[in-house]
């Protein structure tokens, strides 16, 4: 039975689910690889384009923009989506059981649902040994020595975001990993 072709009207919701996150996964990796290709390519692309003149060249820059700015939304949304799926289909009925392709999804899963808080908690620890707090937008740097206020300020909202995460990842997982697979 092909990927592509539907599955039956009776077929179990977790097995719907993981022809979803296959799907997704698929796209997920075409557009990977245009992505890569894309921007690996980019000088090349563009210098192919100046040479144009008139509407010619802005129907051809705004299309190369678009692009450039789209394949790698649906990259990421790709990927996303393809791990979202099968995260779920793995705690949902399925007709075949695949014990060891569900441990990986639930690992990559659960990685992606904590990773920001671990990144948040790691960046908090950083600055407690450097001394010093950084934030990119708006650009500030508070040193301990200098502005302790600010930057006990800026160690307890790096501590609030990566409790706040791993809150709502927990949410997420706690009724998941209390079941067993495909229940």
């Amino acid at each position: 039975m092909s990927i592509f072709s539907p599955l039956p009207d009776n077929a179990p919701p977790g097995d719907h689910s993981r022809r979803r996150g296959t799907l997704c996964l698929l796209l997920a990796l075409a557009a990977t690889q245009v992505t890569v290709l894309l921007f690996l390519n980019l000088l090349p692309l563009w210098k192919k384009i100046v040479l144009l003149e008139g509407a010619v060249y802005v129907l051809a820059a705004t299309l190369f923009g678009a692009v450039l700015a789209v394949i790698p939304v649906i990259t990421a949304l790709g990927w996303l989506l393809a791990l979202w799926y099968g995260v779920e289909s793995v705690f949902m009925p399925r007709k075949r059981r695949t014990p060891t392709i569900d441990i990986f999804i639930v690992g990559a899963g659960l990685i992606a649902w904590f990773l920001p808080a671990l990144g948040f908690l790691g960046k908090t620890v950083k600055d407690l040994l450097t001394g010093q707090v950084h934030f990119a937008h708006p650009a500030k740097k508070y040193l301990l020595e200098v502005d302790p206020i600010a930057y006990w300020q800026g160690i307890g909202f790096q501590l609030f975001a990566a409790g706040l995460l791993a809150w709502l990842a927990w949410l997420y997982w706690r009724g998941k990993l209390r079941r067993k697979s495909g229940e």
